[in-house]
């Protein structure tokens, strides 16, 4: 068979590969019908294209394999753009201000929906701000997402009085047992589920800027995490839970622009079963959309002090040990079923004791149907050395997201206090024979993935003047960029993404640095942005 001739020819710093002990770089890659067909030196691929190729001369630009994130939120990502941000607010008086200047231009007795509040802020002001939204439903979530504050009337709408505690979840109150309006886990389902949201086609809208601005960084493919539960979703879809059908509803905004995986919350594997639909199958009538992991929740997280734990916290209660959302043996059942319906399971896992859990889960189980991709813990965040062992010998892909080590550092050395050397343990995880695929969590965390790198190097914040945090699991950069690219490919057993060898997706970012800029990965990397993405060797991003 004739091997195609090139249509298109990028000339620049090509990185072909990026791999544990080397980038394999070349100068030029020729692309024909959304392939690469030629690597190579500039004048070669170029002689060797088809007549009146387009040709496009990136100079001294970095041309890389597009960025895929493995664990980021679409829907959550969409609705942070028109919900109220309290990430900024360093004090109660800065969160108040950003209340009351969003109540300000809400109806009267419209929901007030966002988040991303600190705890140790939002602690000093809840009866101010239980004052300040009045008679007004609110349903406002903590950075990690694992805890909530609901207003009094959001409470009494949901019917939670304090009464009892769910299985799974936590309703603090103050001294007399009245709740405060902070929720952990599953007690903020019952608010969650009915907090107004915004939909349709403002979310759609929504949902084609945040893939506008993943494509302008350099992103050219998305895991989305999935959900709690199965409520909320809407349409064709609805019993896959609110990410997958969302997602499915802005289709016309996502396919062909960015290749997204969707996961399902683990509930909605009957239903998954039912459609057919198998972990890493193509979705019907679309080009880059296909079917991911069932997500399961094992814990919940270090900044809620949920997260499942074998010794207590060095903060808090003495005796607390977090919560283990499900017990070893609704977990082993849990991912029986989904290894017997071909669908693989994206476990978050936090604390050790969940990590631990997990994997036992994983060992326990049936083996995978045949071409099923690997099972997935997310985060990771603690992990004992007998255990990050345990992650090659099972095949278990570690999903991580080094832009959480920037802003848990303080919080894991208060509270972890002699464990951090297992904490957000990359390199541990590489040195163990783990499979790393790297995503940011957004909007838990920002979606750019250039200060995902600088985090996963450089174990601080830019501008942060103290000491790498830990920094004996600081990654190489080539290393980090194969698990932002080949990472994830390899995870979901798609040989063909995440490099630009010849026979390729071509999937691509003409990034705006050079080549060693973004190897050095220092600060420099908070101003790279993509001048030109590529999905399937179509231009989807044009600065």
């Amino acid at each position: 068979m004739t091997r195609p001739r090139a249509e298109l020819v990028i000339c620049g710093q090509v990185a072909v590969a990026f791999a544990p002990d080397c980038t394999v770089t070349a100068e030029a890659i020729g692309i024909a019908a959304g392939r690469i067909v030629a690597v190579g030196g500039r004048r070669e691929v170029t002689a060797d294209a088809a007549p009146g190729a387009r040709v496009v001369d990136a100079a001294g630009a970095a041309v890389i394999p597009g960025i895929h994130d493995f664990h980021l939120h679409l829907t959550g990502m969409a609705r942070a753009r028109r919900q109220v941000d309290l990430a900024s607010a360093l004090d109660a008086d800065a969160l108040l201000g950003i209340v009351a200047a969003t109540t300000s231009r809400l109806p009267a007795g419209a929901w007030l929906t966002g988040g991303r509040w600190q705890e140790a802020i939002l602690r000093g002001a809840i009866a101010r701000l239980a004052a300040a939204v009045g008679d007004r439903p609110a349903y406002i979530v903590a950075r990690d997402g694992h805890s909530a504050w609901a207003s009094p009337a959001a409470l009494a709408i949901a019917g939670i009085d304090g009464a009892d505690d769910p299985s799974g979840g936590i309703v603090e109150r103050a001294v007399g047992g009245t709740p405060t309006g902070v929720l952990r886990e599953r007690a903020m389902l019952p608010v969650a589920h009915r907090a107004s949201q915004l939909e349709g086609s403002g979310l759609a809208e929504a949902m084609s800027e945040t893939v506008g601005e993943l494509l302008g960084w350099g992103v050219s493919g998305a895991t989305d995490a999935g959900d709690y539960d199965a409520e909320r979703g809407a349409g064709e879809h609805a019993d896959l839970g609110e990410s997958f059908s969302r997602a499915w509803e802005a289709r016309d905004r996502i396919d062909g622009r960015l290749r997204v995986t969707l996961d399902i919350p683990t509930a909605a594997i009957p239903a998954a079963l039912d459609a057919r639909l198998v972990s890493g199958a193509q979705l019907a009538d679309t080009s880059t959309m296909r079917f991911g992991w069932a997500k399961l929740y094992a814990d919940g997280t270090l900044g809620s002090r949920t997260a499942a734990l074998f010794a207590p916290p060095s903060c808090g209660p003495d005796a607390d040990l977090g919560i283990l959302r499900l017990s070893p043996e609704e977990m082993l059942a849990t991912v029986t079923a989904a290894r017997e319906a071909g669908i693989g399971i994206a476990a978050h896992a936090i604390g050790d004791r969940a990590a631990a859990t997990v994997l036992d889960a994983f060992a326990a189980a049936p083996a995978r149907r045949h071409g099923a991709p690997p099972d997935r813990l997310e985060h990771a965040q603690l992990v004992r050395p007998v255990d990050q062992a345990r992650f090659a010998t099972l095949d278990a892909t570690a999903s991580v997201q080094p832009i959480h080590v920037p802003s848990d550092r303080d919080t894991a050395d208060r509270c972890w206090e002699g464990r951090v050397g297992h904490a957000y343990a990359y390199r541990s995880l590489i040195d163990a024979g783990a499979r790393l695929a790297l995503g940011t969590d957004a909007p838990i965390e920002s979606a750019h993935p250039w200060r995902n790198l600088h985090a996963a190097v450089r174990r601080h914040a830019p501008g942060d003047g103290r000491e790498p945090w830990t920094p004996g699991e600081r990654l190489p950069a080539p290393i980090a960029l194969a698990g932002m690219t080949v990472g994830p490919a390899l995870a979901m057993g798609a040989t063909d993404e995440g490099h630009l060898a010849p026979g390729a997706r071509a999937d691509v970012a003409v990034l705006s640095c050079d080549l060693a800029t973004l190897l050095a990965a220092d600060e420099r990397l908070a101003e790279v942005r993509s001048e030109l993405t590529l999905v399937d060797g179509r231009e989807v991003h044009r600065s």
